[in-house]
């Protein structure tokens, strides 16, 4: 039997909870023949809800307050523009004030090169509010840590998945250089394309460390401190926008934590999507990624 895929890993864990653990799950059209890419099980505790994005939300945020610790799943992220009220207005303040716990995991899948209201990566948006924990897995592995963080605790929690990631069976992991210039940080899919953007620089006579960040909330920037005094350029890219997003929020807490430093941010550009091929507006590629990196060694003088 080879490895198991993200999408195994999801469809088996989510089976087990609804099994063993007396949970449930809603969603839009969740008990769709292969919806939401093969990861649903089927099962009696799979609720098909309502198409009204705000009301799926408060039936998954009830189970969870009924100790029903519930999984809600959002088809496309960009529907959490209608459907977010409830977990930042609600579930992720109510245990600070009412000392009552709301833990709902929230699925949240993402996609490219759709149109507007279907190929957005909305876990900034997630970031800016407190109570809830925020996580982009791209492995299996990733995707049961923060899983398993859930199931310690008892509070909301962003899982954001992108749907190119569900063919994924390896781990990936950070790559160090003595001799590198600046150092990629990819977050979500824009990860996918770090290895050949890294490759690209090679070309040009430039080494650059890698680094895969799962975690944006809470980030742990002191783990990069070392690197970042020897290497004191970094880019930051993600699969969201940048202005507010979480490639300007990690770049910032990256050189607050290593001041003399200067990281950037990068991610899709400030426009619409859109399904004409010329104006996807998709997650930067590798080659974006390089040019932008050898904008900024050359900007800085290295």
């Amino acid at each position: 039997m080879g490895k198991m895929t993200l999408r195994d890993v999801i469809l088996e864990t989510t089976n087990k909870h609804l099994c063993e653990n007396n949970g449930m799950l809603f969603g839009e059209c969740v008990k769709d023949p292969g919806g939401v890419s093969n990861t649903i099980p089927v099962h009696k505790s799979v609720i098909d809800t309502p198409m009204s994005e705000t009301a799926a939300a408060d039936f998954a945020i009830g189970a969870a307050l009924a100790g029903r610790r519930s999984i809600y799943v959002v088809r496309f992220q960009n529907f959490l523009l209608m459907g977010a009220s409830p977990f930042i207005s609600f579930a992720s303040v109510v245990k600070g004030i009412y000392g009552k716990s709301a833990p709902v995991f929230i699925r949240a899948v993402g996609c490219d090169k759709l149109d507007c209201n279907h190929a957005d990566m909305m876990h900034s948006m997630f970031m800016h509010f407190s109570g809830i924990k925020v996580c982009a897995p791209m492995t299996p592995g990733e995707w049961l840590d923060a899983w398993e963080t859930f199931m310690r605790e008892d509070q909301p929690f962003f899982c954001s998945e992108h749907r190119d990631a569900y063919n994924e069976t390896e781990e990936t992991e950070d790559e160090i250089y003595e001799d590198a210039k600046i150092n990629l940080f990819g977050i979500s899919k824009a990860r996918q394309s770090l290895f050949e953007a890294k490759s690209i620089l090679n070309e040009c006579g430039i080494n650059a460390n890698i680094f895969h960040i799962a975690w944006l909330k809470p980030f742990n920037a002191e783990k990069y401190i070392d690197v970042l005094k020897k290497t004191p350029l970094g880019l930051v890219t993600d699969a969201g926008r940048v202005i507010c997003g979480a490639s300007e929020h990690i770049a910032y807490e990256l050189m607050h934590a290593v001041p003399g430093s200067f990281i950037y941010a990068n991610g899709i550009d400030d426009l619409p999507k859109s399904k004409n091929p010329k104006r996807y507006n998709a997650v930067p590629d590798a080659q974006r990624i390089a040019d932008k990196a050898l904008n900024i060694i050359k900007s800085r003088g290295i």
